[in-house]
Parts: structure tokens; C-alpha cells; sequence
């Protein structure tokens, strides 16, 4: 047994760049390996990177639909397979959220990204991505 490996999934290409990082466009999606974790690295600038999840590995009820014009922007039609993703960010006292307000919406087939506003209320921008143990309990 090896330390984890990170496998390289492909180019990511985001038109509009990613908010507060408009100017960056060119991704490269890795995997941790045997891990729910991937990395978003800008291939343009080494040290601009996000760590993201599949919400639906942790939200089983996690759902929205996309607008016409997201699917527009990114090509999306009904054959196109997409991928979802939401920002990590591990915040003080070792506690991690996740961005459920704005995922990230990958067109697998022509590798067009792009991260969207969802309208509905009921997702946070800091949801918590493992529950919280109770007082006490360890």
C-alpha cells in the first residue's frame, strides 16, 4: 500500500471563469484516488485551485434543474452526459462546508463549465458536509 495517487480526468474549460476568478478559464480536473475529493487546478495559474465533491455522494436529495440558458451556454442537450460538483472549504475548528448554492455544471462531452446561482432557498453556501457530532460525544 501506496500513498494515495491523483489521476488526472481531463481538461475543464470555463467560459465565463469561475466568480472572483473570471479571468482564469483553463481547469484540470484531478481525483484523489479511492477518495470523494477532486481538484480543480487552473492550469493557468498554479496556485489558483478548489477542492470539490459530488453532492450527490452526500445529499441524496440534493436537486435542481437547469436553466435554458445554462443549458445553452454550455451546449447541453439531452444525450450530453453532466457532471455536478460543489466547492469545499474547510473552515476553522477543523469544520468542512460545502457550496450547495452554486454548483459547478460540467458538460462531459465538450469539457464547457460553469458555476451557477440556484434561485432556491433551501441550499446553503456553507452547508455542513458531515453532520456535526452531538455535545459530548466522541
Amino acid at each position: 500500500m501506496g500513498t494515495s495517487q491523483r489521476v488526472e480526468m481531463g481538461k475543464l474549460f470555463f467560459e465565463e471563469g469561475i466568480p472572483g476568478f473570471s479571468h482564469l478559464q483553463f481547469f484540470q480536473l484531478v481525483q484523489e484516488e479511492e477518495s470523494p475529493f477532486f481538484l480543480i487546478q487552473s492550469t493557468e495559474e498554479k496556485d489558483v485551485g478548489f477542492w470539490v465533491v459530488n453532492p450527490f455522494t452526500f445529499f441524496a436529495t440534493y436537486e435542481f434543474s437547469l436553466t435554458s440558458e445554462t443549458k445553452e451556454g454550455l451546449r447541453i442537450d439531452e444525450e450530453s452526459p453532466v457532471a455536478v460538483f460543489s466547492i469545499v472549504t474547510i473552515r476553522g475548528n477543523s469544520q468542512v462546508t460545502v457550496n450547495l448554492k452554486a454548483p459547478i455544471v460540467v458538460n462531459l462531452s465538450n469539457r464547457m463549465c460553469r458555476q451557477i446561482i440556484l434561485q432556491e432557498e433551501k441550499y446553503a453556501v456553507r452547508q455542513p458536509l458531515f453532520e456535526q457530532p452531538a455535545e459530548g460525544v466522541k
